[in-house]
C-alpha cells in the first residue's frame, strides 16, 4: 500500500471531482485529498496523478499519552499550536472553543496556539488531518517501505 495525493486540478471535469469526493465522503470544497492506494482494490484512474509517496511532512508531531488514552497533534511551524484528538464517541470530548471534525470521524479539540492563528483555518486543519491519517497509516505498519 502507499498513500498518492490527488488533485481537482487532475481531472478534466468538475463533475469527475464531484464524483471522486462524494465517493470518498469528502466536503465541499476540497481542492486534494490524500489516499491510501491498495493495489488491486483501489486502481489508479484516468486523471489520477500520483506525484510521489507521501510523508508525513516535519512540521507535525502526534503522540499519545503513556497509557494510551489521550492523543494529541502538534504544529511545529508558525501559526503554532496543540489540539487534541478525540474519537468520534468520547465523552471527554472538547472543553469548549474550536472543534473541528475530521473525515475518519475524530476530532480535533482544545487547541492551545503558541501563535496567533490565521484567520481561515480551513486548509490549515486540512493540513493537520491529512498528517493524522498519514500518521495512522504508518502506524498500522501498512506502507511498503
Amino acid at each position: 500500500m502507499f498513500c498518492v495525493k490527488i488533485k481537482k486540478s487532475d481531472f478534466k471535469s468538475a463533475a469527475r471531482w464531484a464524483e471522486i469526493t462524494a465517493a470518498l465522503e469528502l466536503p465541499e470544497g476540497r481542492d486534494e485529498v490524500i489516499v491510501m492506494r491498495i493495489p488491486g482494490l483501489l486502481p489508479v484512474k484516468e486523471g489520477w496523478k500520483i506525484e510521489q509517496q507521501i510523508k508525513l511532512p516535519e512540521e507535525w508531531m502526534i503522540g499519545e499519552s503513556v497509557k494510551g488514552k489521550r492523543q494529541w497533534i502538534v504544529h511545529t511551524f508558525e501559526p503554532r499550536f496543540i489540539a487534541e484528538i478525540f474519537d468520534d464517541d468520547s465523552e471527554d470530548m472538547g472543553i469548549g472553543g474550536l472543534q473541528y471534525q475530521m473525515r475518519n470521524c475524530q476530532w480535533l479539540c482544545n487547541f492551545l496556539w503558541l501563535d496567533p492563528p490565521p484567520e481561515d483555518l480551513t486548509s490549515l486543519l486540512q493540513e493537520a488531518e491529512d498528517a493524522i491519517e498519514i500518521y495512522d497509516y504508518y502506524l498500522n505498519g501498512e506502507q511498503d517501505d
